[in-house]
């Protein structure tokens, strides 16, 4: 073996490792940073949007093509936004309209540019007089055999004897099985990631999408080695080339400086990833709350301390007004008993209750915290949001058994350790899209009981849950998007869990005939007795 060859299998071993490092730190970021999230809520804003979303996204589409911007990266989040089908449909429509805009363009407005840009190259020159003589064939084969830019193609088509109907009609069917493979791969990335509706542990779910993208690949690339032979014989574009021999580089630089590219972008994301591991508590919550596996932690105690939340009880009978609406007025003369209440939990002996004494604890402090929170800021506020962030949920400040506590923690205690995410239903964040502050505190005896009463509460109340005039969508809370996780952990899925309390969508469920989920824009307005409609 000559040097030059040991050298050219060392440079591919080192591209191949650093492309497996790229991969495997993406892979590894991406398990960090909640991006199912993200892609869920912007599936129920595009959702919420309905046609003109799609109408959006064309657009979008169209524009890219006409400024030359490679559309990879659009097609591929049209899998993610859409599904493999109907994002298929918008971005063929997309994309046929971009192509057909810039052939028009081509021809009428840039003419003389694009002959500039393609007058140097041999290989323009080869399928103009291609499309001379055999007319759309050519333009199907370059579609389904792209090799030549895009985007630059549909300038220079315009250029040629093609016509634009037969331009545009093969250019819609032939771009379609590469079109489809690219939202497919997007679609397949979108569930890894645990965006959509689907029970992503289910094995045969995992399955039909692997047996899916690999048939599509096979059949693209089989379409495409098909294209290429039928091109080549009939142009001789594939082996020809753009300038001298003679004016060529050896091809070692440019073999090591890609070589190099690669290493230096596997560094790079290894770095990354390093970052992101150290990051990983704020990154988890970038879009939303940080997911949680479920757990009960607790064991009860029936004959450990109990905690006697009566006078918070006095609070929110006095205060609280039918529908969950707070006089906030009211609370703001008289907050003896809210304070009471408070000063009792920072001496309450929390380690030694048993689990539902901890469980009703943490709800109602949670509530007397928020309550207290309001008032620290009220009149000055319209939304708890109007309070500076440093004070807000991250505050630690509220004291639980002698020890200080955020908001957002007790919230993640509440969630992680009782495994109940009615409890989503329980606490209240004084908004309105917040589920209703009940007129009673949270008692151990009668939890279970106050927790189903709340579920029913939300899930048959068209201010958090409500069919459109169709039936066809059923329109959500939000917190069946920022906690996803949670209800199907515990239903299987957010419309399973729904189905327990919603009769209307539990027959759907057993008709096999799913809504589609839009999550309803959350009103962040203070839930105070003024506000009630």
């Amino acid at each position: 073996m000559t040097d030059s060859n040991k050298t050219s299998s060392a440079e591919k071993i080192v591209r191949w490792a650093s492309a497996l490092l790229i991969v495997a730190s993406i892979i590894f970021i991406l398990r960090i940073i909640p991006i199912g999230q993200g892609i869920s809520h912007l599936q129920g804003w595009l959702a919420g949007k309905g046609a003109l979303g799609a109408a959006v996204y064309v657009a979008i589409y169209i524009v890219a093509t006409v400024l030359l911007i490679p559309g990879s990266a659009i097609t591929l989040l049209a899998g993610v936004l859409y599904g493999p089908w109907w994002g298929t449909l918008i971005v063929s429509i997309g994309a046929t309209l971009g192509a057909a805009a810039a052939y028009l363009l081509g021809r009428y407005a840039f003419r003389s540019a694009v002959q500039r840009a393609t007058a140097s190259r041999p290989r323009f020159a080869a399928i103009d007089r291609a499309i001379g003589s055999n007319g759309w064939k050519i333009v199907a084969l370059l579609r389904l055999s792209p090799v030549v830019p895009f985007s630059l193609s549909n300038y220079f088509f315009g250029l040629t004897s093609i016509r634009f109907a037969s331009y545009v009609l093969v250019s819609w069917i032939c771009m379609l099985p590469g079109t489809l493979l690219y939202v497919y791969l997007g679609y397949a990335a979108s569930q890894a990631a645990g965006a959509g509706k689907t029970n992503h542990n289910s094995a045969l779910h995992w399955l039909l999408v692997g047996i899916g993208l690999v048939l599509i690949a096979a059949v693209t690339i089989y379409i495409t080695r098909l294209a290429k032979k039928a091109l080549a014989s009939q142009t001789g574009v594939l082996t020809m080339e753009t300038q001298p021999i003679s004016n060529l580089p050896t091809s070692a630089p440019s073999s090591s400086r890609r070589t190099w590219l690669l290493v230096a972008a596997a560094a790079l994301s290894v770095m990354l990833a390093a970052c992101s591991w150290v990051n990983r508590g704020p990154l988890s919550g970038l879009f939303g709350p940080p997911p949680v596996t479920l757990k009960n932690k607790f064991k009860s105690n029936p004959n450990g301390p109990q905690f006697n939340n009566a006078v918070f009880n006095k609070v929110v009978g006095r205060f609280v007004h039918k529908g969950g609406w707070v006089d906030y007025q009211g609370l703001a003369k008289h907050p003896q008993n809210l304070d009471a209440y408070i000063a009792q939990l920072a001496k309450a002996p929390f380690d030694k209750l048993g689990r539902r004494n901890k469980f009703a604890l943490l709800i109602n402090a949670y509530n007397a915290f928020t309550l207290r929170l309001i008032l620290d800021h009220y009149p000055n506020i319209t939304s708890i949001r109007d309070i500076p962030s440093g004070q807000r949920w991250d505050y630690v400040h509220w004291n639980i058994g002698g020890k200080l506590y955020s908001l957002s923690a007790v919230e993640l205690m509440l969630r992680q350790d009782f495994a109940d995410p009615r409890v989503h239903f329980a606490i209240n964040c004084a908004s309105i899209g917040c589920p209703p502050l009940r007129a009673e505190a949270y008692e151990p005896a009668t939890l279970n009981a106050q927790l189903h009463s709340q579920a029913e509460i939300v899930n048959n109340n068209p201010r958090w849950v409500r069919f459109s005039a169709d039936g066809k969508t059923l329109h959500v809370t939000e917190l069946y998007d920022w906690y996803g996780g949670d209800f199907a952990q515990k239903a299987g899925s957010v419309l399973k869990f729904i189905a327990r309390y919603n009769k209307r969508v539990q027959a759907d469920l057993a008709a096999g005939t799913l809504p589609t989920i839009v999550f309803k824009n959350y009103s962040w307005k203070l839930d105070s007795l003024q506000n009630k409609p």
